[in-house]
């Protein structure tokens, strides 16, 4: 497009009002993306009408816009992106749009409309919508702060201010099993974290409403793996990290943090369940392996607090009924996993800093059965 064409495409667009002005400027949008031959120039018009037509971010000169969107704006903005992603059938093409307008170097400005749009898209479903929320996830990273700031927003929209929408949430993995898949990791990265300041824990309706998830769909954990999202032609797709480590961690490390629902033992049950019946494919991807040596450090800590704040002795610590728990749990996930050929990256590094967990009798015959299945194979 030449200079002359794009001042007069603006200058069309600003003698519509905001946000109708919106609609017009996507369907431009949509073609300077989705072309078959791009350029970086389109490329940068593409930006300019998004910030500008879209987001109201900048004025005409391209200046930050001293005040956001106000409320009745906002909302209107998104009913236009939600009528209009709708309205996109293929599948490419929407998920283009979707990734360049909710770019990673814009994300965290653009996320409180995001998030938005994708709580409506659960409220009034849109699997559609929620397909390319999704594959924005996994080309983020859906432990990255964006995604967990996303799930953190869309937690208080169904599970703190409006509880009664529960019902709607538990129908989620029927509507957009990968997107489901996407936001359990994400979830899972928000709680149990004890690299964050603050160490929270998941309110009951949230642990059980993940618990019946799982219960009722046993390849739900694996379902953004099964399949790949539809990405613009030369995009590289990032494999999904599945919440499997993320909540067997809760489960894990619950009874140490005195966390005592029985829904954490159901949730070790359904997850264990889960596991059993992923297909077994090579190489394995359902669980990395350093991903579940991040639960080795609580339980070390918890062990030195009790010997340096409690003094206990040796025999009292390793006869602690929470530690023991813990460790039950976590020696009957590896022994799972394991099994199911579930696992990869540097397994050999992993039952090494197993090693390092207090004695517990289940832990010991998992790593000597994995020593013992090592030497068989070499």
């Amino acid at each position: 497009m030449s200079g002359s064409s794009e001042i007069n495409l603006k200058q069309s667009l600003r003698k519509i009002d905001y946000p109708l002005c919106a609609k017009e400027a996507l369907n431009k949008i949509v073609e300077l993306i989705c072309s078959r031959i791009t350029s970086i120039k389109n490329m940068d018009l593409s930006l300019d009408l998004m910030a500008e037509f879209i987001f109201y971010e900048v004025d005409r000169r391209g200046h930050k816009r001293g005040h956001p969107l106000t409320a009745l704006l906002e909302l209107q903005l998104i009913e236009i992106l939600y009528e209009y992603f709708n309205g996109i059938s293929n599948e490419t093409a929407r998920n283009t749009l979707f990734l360049s307008l909710f770019s990673g170097t814009t994300a965290s400005m653009r996320l409180g409309i995001l998030s938005k749009l994708v709580s409506v898209s659960i409220g009034i479903p849109s699997p559609a919508i929620l397909s390319s929320a999704s594959a924005w996830m996994q080309q983020l990273g859906n432990t990255s702060q964006n995604c967990c700031k996303l799930a953190e927003s869309l937690i208080q929209d169904y599970f703190y201010y409006y509880n009664f929408n529960t019902c709607r949430i538990k129908e989620l993995p029927h509507i957009s099993p990968q997107f489901t898949a996407n936001f359990m990791t994400a979830i899972a990265e928000n709680y149990f974290n004890t690299s964050k300041k603050e160490l929270l824990f998941p309110q009951k309706v949230l642990l059980d409403t993940i618990t019946y998830w799982i219960t009722t769909n046993c390849g739900l954990c694996t379902a953004a793996q099964q399949k790949q999202a539809i990405l613009p032609p030369g995009a590289i797709a990032m494999e999904a990290t599945t919440p499997i480590s993320g909540l067997l961690k809760w489960c894990i490390l619950s009874p140490i943090y005195k966390q005592d629902s029985p829904s954490y033992n159901d949730l070790h049950l359904a997850l264990l369940s889960g596991i059993m019946e992923i297909p077994r494919v090579l190489p394995p991807k359902a669980v990395y392996a350093q991903h579940l040596t991040i639960t080795i450090n609580p339980i070390l800590s918890y062990v030195n607090d009790l010997r340096n704040k409690q003094e206990l002795k040796l025999d009292q610590i390793l006869n602690e009924d929470s530690l023991q728990l813990s460790l039950d749990r976590f020696a009957q996930a590896i022994q799972v996993i394991y099994s199911a050929n579930a696992v990869y990256g540097h397994l050999d590094d992993l039952f090494h800093q197993l090693k390092l967990l207090p004695f517990n009798k289940l832990m010991s015959i998992v790593i000597n059965t994995y020593k013992k299945n090592k030497v068989i194979i070499l």
